[in-house]
């Protein structure tokens, strides 16, 4: 439901931008910020942080025990290599959430590129910051990965449910997942160019995400934009579905 939450409003916030209706916004640390305006905004925050580390928690104990049978085998390894990997866009939310409650703003995308210009001063800094970007670009094509060989649908509870509420989560799990695929590959690809170039300027955050898939406007850009600010409120729609009808396979 936090995660849910964080999604949703990033999608919807995206939308409204593009619209015109809101002035753009759509990154985690800034929707959660907005949120903060709202009566027990603090405590919502604080929900969407405990609420978000408890599923890092669960996915580290996916990756860990294998609840779902994924096995030793090179595939079965490398999925649950995925899933641990998975926890570093929910780790960014618990983050974005501390920063909110505890100093009262969301980082600006120019911080963020502040302290890349640090790491890149230090030894081996480019390739760290590199490595990292290789890092979140790979957690972005695992997403697809993921829906692809159904483990989305592995880890609900939808057999009593008929086959149009399943094909339903299975078109709304490739919107979301290829959404969040889309972001990670910008925000990973953007920390390897700033590595590369030695460029901080050029880490950009999700709202930055969204405005490159957005191709600078245009017919085509905002198809593009719309498809992936959609996606990612499917992706919110998701993890609502996900918290009631989750599977927790053989953990008990």
């Amino acid at each position: 439901m936090s995660i849910g939450t964080v999604y949703l409003l990033i999608g919807v916030w995206a939308m409204l931008a593009l619209l015109r209706i809101a002035n753009p916004a759509a990154d985690e640390q800034r929707i959660l910020h907005r949120l903060l305006q709202f009566p027990f905004g603090g405590a919502l925050i604080a929900a969407v942080a405990v609420g978000t580390t408890g599923y890092i928690l669960w996915l580290i104990f996916e990756a860990v025990f294998d609840p779902y049978g994924f096995g030793k085998t090179l595939k079965g390894v490398a999925e649950r290599i995925g899933i641990a990997m998975s926890t570093i866009a929910y780790g960014a939310i618990v983050v974005a959430a501390a920063k909110v409650l505890f100093f009262g703003e969301p980082s600006s995308e120019r911080e963020k590129q502040r302290f890349v210009a640090t790491v890149l001063h230090w030894p081996a800094g480019p390739w760290m910051i590199g490595a990292a970007g290789l890092v979140i670009a790979v957690a972005g094509l695992y997403q697809l990965i993921y829906v692809y060989d159904g483990d989305h649908a592995r880890r609900l509870l939808m057999d009593r449910h008929g086959k149009v509420a399943r094909t339903a989560v299975n078109i709304l799990g490739w919107a979301g997942y290829g959404a969040r695929c889309a972001i990670l590959l910008v925000v990973g690809g953007s920390l390897v160019h700033a590595a590369v170039s030695f460029d901080p300027r050029k880490v950009g955050d999700t709202d930055s995400a969204f405005d490159f898939l957005g191709l600078g406007g245009g017919s085509v850009g905002n198809a593009l934009f719309s498809a992936v600010a959609l996606g990612t409120i499917a992706y919110g729609v998701v993890m609502y579905i996900n918290a009631v009808y989750f599977n927790f396979g053989d953990a008990s």
